[in-house]
């Protein structure tokens, strides 16, 4: 019983954490497109576009960093955890 409460909450950790890793890169993907909206607009309306390229220039890697180490820590932990697992089954064994 206690083996299968723990996969249980395993699986619902790594659906959560998959969750947590597709929504920062959708967020990523999001502000790519508003920033290129926003060089567009400023293009099409003959504005300066020094302060869409600043914002860009500023928030574009900010988050694309943010979304790569979730990324990375996400697998990392995962790999771990196939480890301990292995280990595990061949403790039982």
């Amino acid at each position: 019983m206690k083996n299968s409460n723990k996969k249980y909450f395993l699986n619902k950790i790594f659906i959560f954490q998959t969750i947590s890793v597709t929504l920062i890169w959708v967020l990523f993907i999001g502000i790519v497109l508003w920033v290129s909206n926003l060089v567009h607009l400023s293009i099409f309306w003959h504005d300066q576009r020094g302060i869409s390229i600043s914002i860009s220039l500023v928030a574009l890697p900010i988050f694309f960093t943010l979304a790569s180490v979730l990324t990375y820590v996400f697998i990392g932990l995962h790999k771990e955890e196939k480890k301990l697992m292995s280990k595990e089954k061949g403790e039982e064994e």
